[in-house]
């Protein structure tokens, strides 16, 4: 009896690796990670969250352009770090509200932040290293990117830990929020491990209960859990997806 619980928590880890390495198969945008990173290596790519949650079935896709990045031995103590870069678009054709949160679900960080009003698609210094800027001539890989109109860049005016992962807001308190047309300043958070892919979401509101409350999830870069998290994040994504189909049915 053990050994067929063992067996079966080998093919259900099994089956979670590869479920979480199924967008690199079918898209360009979403590439593998390598096995072993060397130092200043980068691998870059684009992220769809499309629509979770949308009362008024109006809501497009949103995109999130990301950046990885392995540091080498520059953390506390000299842990090894990987910078993790991402930038959100709100395309102009969207019949939706401006987003307002956007939330990274790994409690694998430990530091963020964002650079003031600083695009993604230009050069940007980090560890006073240039990273090249996201573009199909840095990165072959993203020759079928969808690239918005150029429009406003938001920087957030909030940025913190929460029980789940990283948040970022846009509040009208503060900056305006993203509005359709726009994109955010590059968004950024540390950590000690390499990326896997795991969930983000974005919404237009940041009252939960709201009727009109318009919500996207997607998968991007986030730091790698341990073989248990990564099973209990594939059950949670594919419930995500679930839930998902039955809003839009309804």
């Amino acid at each position: 009896m053990k050994a067929m619980s063992k067996l079966w928590m080998a093919v259900v880890v099994g089956v979670a690796v590869m479920a979480t390495a199924v967008p690199s198969w079918a898209d360009p945008l979403m590439p593998d990670f390598p096995d072993v990173w060397s130092v200043g290596q980068k691998v870059a790519g684009q992220s769809t969250l499309g629509v979770f949650y949308d009362p008024s079935n109006k809501a497009s896709p949103i995109y999130v352009d990301w950046i990885v990045v392995y540091w080498g031995n520059v953390g506390p103590g000299g842990k090894p770090v990987w910078g993790y870069y991402y930038q959100v678009e709100n395309p102009q054709t969207a019949a939706h509200g401006s987003i307002q949160v956007f939330i990274v679900e790994s409690t694998l960080f430990y530091d963020g932040g964002f650079f003031s009003r600083k695009d993604l698609d230009a050069n940007f210094t980090d560890f006073s290293q240039t990273v090249k800027g996201h573009t199909a001539t840095d990165y072959s890989n993203l020759a079928g990117e969808f690239e918005p109109s150029p429009g406003t860049i938001k920087n957030p005016d909030a940025f913190g830990f929460i029980p789940g992962g990283v948040r970022y807001d846009f509040r009208p308190s503060g900056e305006t929020p993203i509005g359709t047309g726009h994109e955010s300043t590059i968004l950024y958070a540390y950590s000690f491990l390499p990326p896997i892919y795991g969930p983000a979401k974005a919404v237009d509101t940041p009252e939960i209960h709201s009727a009109s409350r318009v919500e996207w999830r997607g998968m991007v870069p986030v730091p790698t859990p341990e073989p248990g998290t990564v099973v209990l994040l594939i059950f949670g994504t594919m419930g995500v997806g679930f839930l998902s189909r039955r809003y839009r049915r309804k």
